[in-house]
């Protein structure tokens, strides 16, 4: 199976995730955005997405992957404006890192649709697509905080994703109705990896 994938912002993070993302197998095509059309341009010629589009609503139409690699306080908004362009089947991450200020603030709620927070624990100091680049993300982990609770099949398809980027995945528990997370479910586990990063050999169930 391949995937039609759909990257909203194409900075630091959303340009060096579309840099793993290309060599993916399963990737079928990459549909870049960014309000930066020259950004969306240097891309298309680095040979990291396969195409740019005008709007996010248009990036994302038939995605099967989208992920949204701007602002934090910009989630809330480009979600509530692609979402009715989104299938039923559609799996939208976030790469923020504000998790729960960002799952109170969508609108309308993902209740009918997946939605995860996907947050890589790694950049660079450095901002903008052209330090961007192949396995940035490499080694670190990745903590995903799916809104529903998560099938062993997206959770699989999810380490794939992560494998790609050659990360480690940390399942956070779905949130609860408030927004909330009960970190210490999983901080000492992810902790670990930051002390000892050779010890993470799985997934922590």
């Amino acid at each position: 199976m391949s995937y039609t994938i759909a990257i909203i912002g194409l900075g630091l993070m959303g340009g060096s995730l579309a840099f793993d993302l290309s060599e993916w197998k399963k990737k079928s095509t990459i549909t870049g955005y960014d309000i930066n059309e020259e950004t969306q341009k240097w891309c298309q010629r680095m040979g990291i997405i396969d195409r740019f589009s005008r709007s996010p609503e248009e990036a994302v139409e038939g995605a099967d992957l989208v992920f949204i690699a701007t602002p934090v306080r910009t989630i809330p908004a480009i979600y509530s404006t692609i979402r009715s362009y989104l299938t039923s089947k559609t799996i939208t991450f976030d790469l923020g890192s504000t998790r729960q200020w960002i799952f109170q603030h969508l609108l309308p709620r993902p209740e009918d649709r997946l939605y995860c927070g996907f947050h890589p624990m790694g950049g660079s100091e450095k901002n903008g697509v052209h330090y961007a680049r192949r396995r940035l993300f490499a080694g670190v982990p990745v903590l995903v905080t799916p809104y529903q609770s998560l099938v062993s099949e997206k959770k699989q398809l999810i380490e794939e994703i992560a494998h790609c980027m050659e990360s480690q995945v940390f399942f956070y528990p779905r949130m609860s109705t408030t927004g909330s997370v009960p970190l210490s479910a999983t901080f000492p586990m992810w902790w670990q990896t930051f002390s000892h990063p050779r010890s993470i050999e799985q997934r922590p169930t």
